[in-house]
């Protein structure tokens, strides 16, 4: 395949990907005013901290298992059904542990938690796990479109109920985590039929691959809580040592950088595939590193507009005790550029089966982002969290392009790629301290001057994709 027929397969399935994505996450965007409105920086510092236990949990209890659900669905030595099924297989055997687990700490109450709050838990743990498994089968046979709809489906439905729920029923903090679930419940089950994966699962008379499976992905399993590290242990350092309210406050102050989030994540479910399917080490035809260098200019550039324009955002959807979350900001957002493009490198260790790689680099940040926290956090709060996940996510960045350059030699301008980081990064300082949103705009200009030829040859496709 060709350079532009590869450019092209990539441009379809991100098309694809943002339809379902852009919409769903700007009205879930767009709701973040109701639930700073209703909702006390407590009562979501509590759900914060459920929805991280769950992330956490879904790694370890099933083995990472995901990870090898796109990689052997694309494998053309293993059936597609196997792979499913193997994967629902595990699942079950995970979801029987934690409701013995949790059974276990609501009879003992060794754990002073409600019995609410570890109901919820087991819910989140169950739909996020099929939801993982199903979004990435469906990656793997192709099926991006189906993924694309059925977002936009558990979106509305997750509106819907958020609207009904917490505005005319009233229901509070039950309201907000029972719209959440019924969103992915849905839009579970729309996969499910639509997509047509209840064709594909076996409960038996099938061949198991568990063995080969978790060998591969076992060493994600580290990867996974490290990567969690990173996103969410910030959250139980913060609650430990300033309270829920102050984590309520923090949490929210991620909603900004979804923005970034949702960008990037359009790209890489697009670009996760082509990463497998057109794999050079040699990167003949530069696809590899001008996608690279492409991913990256955008990150930044959707990273610095959003500080130019981060506190008239934050007035908008910060209520009351939740505006000074816009302190949080600008380093959330410079972590989460790190982690976009760290993402991006993994996609091309798992091209090659180098997981252990790639587990190395997640462990090590998210050591680096908890040594941080312990220390920043004491003196500076939650400005001290959002600048250990920075320096977490940033560490994680620098151990995979450095480990890339001995099985991949991608052709990109490396000083104007570093030049660029340190203009963001001096912006997120800037845009911390609270100076002016016009200043920050000469920053932004120097990057858009440095990067012109990456930036003409987005306007070229784009122009191009039109004829």
């Amino acid at each position: 395949m060709n350079v532009n027929q590869k450019s092209k397969s990539l441009i379809k399935n991100i098309g694809l990907f943002t339809i379902g994505s852009f919409g769903s996450k700007i009205l879930s965007f767009l709701l973040v005013p109701l639930y700073t409105a209703v909702l006390t920086t407590t009562e979501y510092g509590y759900v914060d901290l459920i929805t991280s236990t769950a992330s956490l949990l879904t790694p370890i209890l099933l083995l990472s298992v995901f990870d090898a659900t796109l990689r052997f669905g694309m494998d053309p030595d293993y059936k597609k059904e196997d792979v499913l099924s193997t994967s629902i297989n595990i699942a079950i055997k995970g979801t029987i542990v934690l409701v013995f687990s949790v059974l276990i700490v609501e009879l003992t109450k060794v754990l002073n938690i409600s019995y609410l709050y570890l109901t919820f838990l087991v819910i989140y743990f169950v739909l996020g796990a099929v939801s993982q498994i199903f979004n990435l089968y469906l990656r793997a046979v192709n099926k991006a479109g189906v993924i694309a709809s059925s977002g936009i489906l558990c979106t509305l439905i997750t509106c819907i109920s958020n609207l009904f729920l917490l505005l005319v029923f009233r229901w509070g903090i039950v309201g907000y985590m029972i719209s959440n679930t019924i969103g992915v419940l849905i839009q579970n089950i729309y996969q499910l039929y639509i997509g047509k994966i209840y064709k594909d699962i076996k409960f038996k008379n099938y061949t198991d691959l568990s063995k080969p499976m978790i060998k591969y992905s076992s060493p994600l399993i580290a990867n996974s809580i490290s990567w969690w590290v990173n996103n969410a242990s910030d959250r139980y350092i913060l609650t430990f040592m300033k309270g829920v309210a102050e984590n309520g406050i923090y949490s929210v102050a991620y909603k900004i950088p979804t923005i970034l989030t949702m960008f990037q994540g359009i790209f890489y479910n697009a670009w996760s595939i082509s990463a497998i399917k057109e794999f050079d080490e040699d990167d003949t035809d530069g696809f590899i590193g001008t996608n690279y260098s492409l991913y990256s200019f955008i990150s930044l550039a959707i990273c610095s507009g959003l500080l130019i324009v981060n506190i008239p955002l934050a007035s908008f959807l910060y209520k009351g005790d939740y505006f000074i979350a816009w302190r949080c900001v600008p380093f959330l957002l410079m972590g989460t550029v790190f982690c976009g493009i760290s993402q991006f490198e993994g996609s091309l260790f798992a091209a090659t089966r180098n997981t252990k790689s790639v587990a190395r680099t997640t462990v090590i940040g998210a050591i680096v982002n908890t040594i941080c926290n312990l220390i920043f956090i004491n003196f500076i709060g939650a400005i001290g969290a959002a600048l250990a996940t920075l320096f977490g996510y940033c560490v994680t960045w620098l151990l995979r392009t450095k480990y890339l350059q001995s099985f991949i030699r991608m052709k990109i301008k490396w000083m104007t790629h570093i030049i660029s980081v340190v203009i963001v990064f001096i912006q997120s300082v800037m845009a911390t301290c609270g100076i002016s949103m016009f200043i920050q705009v000469i920053p932004f200009f120097l990057l858009l001057v440095l990067n012109r030829q990456a930036l003409l040859s987005v306007f070229n496709k784009l122009l191009k994709e039109k004829k």
